[in-house]
């Protein structure tokens, strides 16, 4: 309901997330970097139902992969209303389809030596939905035998994370994710210790509703002593949360000033099963307020400035800082519904073979025009101008 509800707040119009028009577009023209997305997108039916269908059913996942490690289903219960995890669900985007499937082979890898095999080889698939989910592939470490799985794809799916790999710096995120580096992985132990110096900076300096400072609270409660006739949860898997609580500061520390919130959710919202060892599933709720508020922040800002989207009208919750256009820059431009509209009106009036201009902008969003025109009209040549 909560999932349903973000995407009615953040309203009907152009795609909204980041990349959204351009890989609905892929399915109908190819092409695409992420094959598996625009593959579940053609099943779905657009990139937003894909991403509340598989969002929603993440929180169930959880929930018994929780159970079968014994660190309790109560972390589901944050990440069913945790903004982060929420959030990312609404979006014309691949962030949520891809941490489904890493928790979906988490969740196989549980069952027996067979089952670790293969949910390595479908947690790994994931990075062909969207490689930034990479970081909750450490999920795996619950069933250390999956990594063999994981690894025997590698022939495969190293491709998609050369950005993290094989980086190619002044290429831009899509080539590399050093920015903080200049583009280039960390080589030396100057370039290491200032990854974490910069990354803790980064990290716990976000505001509230991010939940960066969940990581530091996972990692104490994994610490503390097992609750009185709970489940033992074995040194193995309280031990996972130490790689994810360095693979949060790693973050913040690659990405610097290009870092996104969003950024931070595969490793957050893994990390929510080691909150819910101590901290009872109702304190859940709390989340619900700053939930509310990026919804209702980043939909007023979209009704102001996307002005032809259909967009619910309600007084935004200004209770917590959010950055709403930061989060809309990433996920839409000025008048996309209208640029979208456009591209309609084009493909009715121009003539065969004809030639139209369109001018350039930030971060390819000259593409709310391009793709549907290209995909309804394959003969007019677009020529992209600055």
């Amino acid at each position: 309901m909560l999932r349903v509800l973000a995407a009615y707040l953040l309203g009907e119009g152009a795609p909204f997330g980041p990349d959204g028009t351009g890989a609905e577009a892929a399915v109908h023209l190819g092409g695409h970097l992420y094959p598996l997305h625009i593959a579940l997108i053609r099943i779905a039916g657009s990139a937003r139902t894909l991403s509340v269908v598989l969002g929603t059913l993440t929180i169930p996942l959880l929930w018994l992969l929780g159970h079968r490690c014994r660190l309790s289903g109560a972390g589901a219960w944050f990440a069913a209303t945790l903004p982060l995890a929420v959030y990312p669900s609404a979006l014309a985007a691949g962030d949520a389809p891809a941490l489904f499937v890493v928790v979906l082979g988490a969740l196989v890898a549980t069952f027996g030596s067979a089952g670790a095999i293969a949910g390595g080889v479908i947690a790994m698939a994931a990075v062909a939905i969207k490689p930034i989910v990479a970081p909750a592939l450490l999920l795996l470490l619950l069933r250390p035998l999956s990594v063999v799985g994981a690894a025997l794809t590698l022939p495969v799916t190293a491709t998609y994370l050369q950005p993290l790999l094989f980086p190619k710096p002044r290429s831009g995120i899509l080539g590399s994710w050093w920015p903080e580096l200049g583009g280039w992985a960390p080589e030396t132990p100057q370039d290491v210790a200032h990854l974490f110096t910069s990354g803790m900076s980064h990290a716990f300096g976000q505001d509230l509703w991010v939940g960066t400072w969940l990581a530091g609270a996972a990692l104490v409660v994994a610490m503390f002593p097992q609750r009185k006739g709970a489940p033992d949860v074995g040194t193995l898997h309280r031990s996972v949360v130490i790689p994810f609580f360095f693979a949060t500061i790693c973050i913040a520390g690659a990405f610097g000033e290009k870092l996104s919130p969003r950024y931070f959710a595969p490793a957050i919202v893994p990390l929510l099963l080691w909150v819910g060892i101590a901290v009872p599933r109702i304190s859940a709720a709390v989340f619900l307020i700053p939930t509310l508020a990026v919804l209702t922040q980043v939909a007023h800002y979209r009704h102001h400035i996307d002005r032809d989207a259909v967009v619910p009208q309600f007084e935004p919750m200004e209770l917590l800082a959010v950055d709403e256009r930061l989060l809309f820059d990433e996920a839409s431009t000025r008048d996309a519904t209208r640029m979208r509209d456009k591209a309609a009106e084009l493909a009715r009036d121009l003539p065969r073979g004809a030639t139209y201009e369109v001018r350039r902008r930030s971060h390819g969003r000259e593409g709310e025009l391009v793709w549907p025109l290209r995909v309804a009209r394959p003969d007019v040549r677009i020529v992209v101008t600055d």
